[in-house]
């Protein structure tokens, strides 16, 4: 199964936009929140530039906290590809999010000078982790953050995306949160549409 980014439009978007400004936000539960990815040889998980930069800004917001290496259920570890070395140190920053997540050996990670086109579909993706980190696929020229945008990709080696209302720093489910609130460019966006590419 693949987790696709996907664009709200029209009557949906417009639901949809109702449904997550009137759901209860948890703040005390929000690790609790986020749900283990489902292993699978073909998943892949995109995202977009425009709901990166949307990451990237509520992290920056008065009140967001730093990241201190969060507990995960097992531990992993990953190998930066030479075709990441100017962005080595982003990519170090995001992979310290996850408390369980070593470098040296494990989950390629490797960098790519345009969007991703081979992860199931979408556009302007700048992000994918198939198969819970079997390997791992980062634009950084689309994004503002590479360590946010590093830090997202490697929370799939263990998690899907949370039921947390909007994305952010303060907690694993932020980071996984499927929905970007901070609209960009005045357009809205849910991150996970969970069809298969």
């Amino acid at each position: 199964m693949s987790r696709k980014f996907t664009w709200i439009t029209g009557l949906a978007g417009a639901a949809a936009a109702l449904a997550f400004a009137t759901a209860p936000v948890s703040g005390t539960d929000a690790a609790a929140a986020v749900t283990h990815a489902q292993p699978g040889a073909h998943q892949a998980h995109p995202i977009t530039a425009e709901e990166f930069e949307q990451l990237a800004e509520a992290a920056q917001q008065p009140g967001a906290t730093t990241v201190a290496g969060w507990p995960v259920p097992e531990p992993r570890s990953y190998h930066i590809t030479s075709s990441c070395a100017p962005y080595a140190s982003a990519i170090r920053q995001g992979a310290a999010a996850w408390e369980g997540l070593t470098e040296g050996g494990g989950t390629p990670v490797e960098c790519r000078n345009n969007y991703i086109t081979d992860c199931g579909g979408g556009s302007n993706v700048v992000g994918c982790n198939w198969g819970m980190g079997e390997r791992i696929a980062l634009y950084p020229g689309g994004v503002n953050d590479v360590a946010l945008l590093a830090a997202h990709e490697f929370g799939h080696d263990w998690y899907g995306h949370s039921n947390y209302q909007c994305a952010g720093w303060g907690s694993p489910a932020e980071v996984m949160a499927p929905t970007i609130c901070n609209y960009w460019a005045g357009t809205g966006q849910r991150l996970d549409s969970d069809q298969a590419g």
